[in-house]
């Protein structure tokens, strides 16, 4: 296993693993903002760099995705392109979109927005930290347009491995299937068989930049997607003579950037894809699965409320207890040097690529004392 915690001072000063909330920067982040910066100082010479930039992070995005340069955008957020979709369907009164109650606030959120325009939102509930396919499944009916899930859930850790199954029941009924891969991508392997539309946070696993969200729409839903905002940067050309009679929008995933993107982001995000193709994800998640298995193992015999499955195919970089005093934990282990995500009645560990056991066994000794005086 490569020896990648040195490159992080943060995680040689301490037990770092809350990546699932924010990552660490990648060593050549720092230069490549500074880059930037003097490409930016050129004025509008300079932006042959800054597009040139803009080119190559889309390239190394499509390479981590498989997938071509055309059908990957750069949006503002994760949380942009959760409701771009939702929001650039023709919904009809009666329609239904289906989610999990195990979903990031912001996919729920913009779900629920839809009820505005009366569609119908189902919750499924999960079940010991996940959710069962076929469950979701029974609730599609010639109504549902939409099924957006995570591929890793952000409260628990369960990572969706049947997402190819659902997709095609939900394809059977003319669905569109929309995944939250914010945490997943950078650590677990990720796989587009039968996703229509996914996007990912560029700031935690992917170690890059706030400011990006990075978004992928498959070729067919691309070339009929009618995005519900426009901008000169969505069009080919926007100073076209018949510009003011009409417009057309820019093939694949391009048509949803409305203006100019977040360069200086794009800067240190290219950095981060390199550095996460060079490590290989496939390495990562297999590298760090006994780190995962043990904290979960040795959670379960502290007597805790796990809440990350038990199944090893649903392992992914996050390990979640419950508890009514998760705040309280939180701020007791930081003071001791270890830093996780504590809040909505839980304690969440993320294992990156820069930890290793003894941040786990590190975690644990130090949540052993903690437990004993909350």
């Amino acid at each position: 296993m490569t020896d990648y915690k040195s490159l992080f001072p943060q995680a040689v000063r301490m037990a770092y693993l809350d990546t699932g909330a924010e990552g660490l920067p990648v060593p050549r982040a720092e230069d490549a903002l500074r880059q930037y910066f003097k490409d930016k100082s050129l004025g509008t010479p300079g932006r042959r760099c800054l597009h040139a930039a803009e080119a190559e992070t889309l390239e190394l995005a499509a390479r981590l995705l498989g997938t071509q340069k055309a059908s990957v955008a750069l949006l503002s957020s994760a949380s942009e392109a959760l409701n771009v979709l939702p929001h650039s369907i023709d919904w009809r009164e009666g329609d239904e979109a289906i989610v999990t109650d195990l979903e990031f606030p912001s996919n729920v959120l913009a779900c629920l927005r839809l009820k505005q325009a009366g569609v119908k939102v189902l919750i499924v509930p999960g079940d010991r930290g996940a959710f069962d396919w076929e469950e979701m499944a029974e609730r599609l009916s010639p109504r549902t347009r939409l099924v957006s899930v995570s591929l890793v859930s952000y409260k628990t850790g369960a990572y969706f491995t049947d997402l190819p199954k659902l997709a095609a029941e939900a394809h059977r009924v003319g669905a569109i299937v929309s995944v939250d891969a914010t945490q997943a991508l950078g650590r677990c392997p990720v796989s587009l068989d039968g996703v229509d539309f996914l996007m990912s946070s560029s700031f935690k696993w992917l170690l890059g930049p706030h400011g990006l969200g990075l978004t992928y729409v498959a070729p067919d839903l691309g070339a009929r997607l009618n995005p519900a905002s426009v901008g000169w940067y969505s069009v080919p050309n926007c100073f076209a003579p018949d510009r003011f009679e009409r417009y057309d929008l820019k093939p694949g995933a391009a048509r949803l950037s409305i203006g100019m993107p977040n360069f200086g982001s794009i800067y240190a995000l290219r950095e981060s894809l390199k550095f996460i193709l060079e490590a290989g994800v496939a390495g990562i998640y297999a590298d760090l699965a006994p780190l995962v298995a043990e904290a979960r193992r040795e959670l379960l015999a502290l007597g805790l409320e796990v809440l990350t499955p038990e199944a090893p195919a649903a392992a992914s970089g996050i390990v979640s207890f419950a508890h009514p005093k998760a705040g309280e934990i939180g701020a007791a282990l930081e003071e001791q040097g270890v830093i996780v995500w504590a809040g909505d009645g839980r304690v969440r560990c993320s294992i990156h690529l820069y930890n290793d056991a003894a941040d786990v066994d590190r975690y644990l000794d130090r949540l052993r004392a903690v437990l004993a005086h909350v």
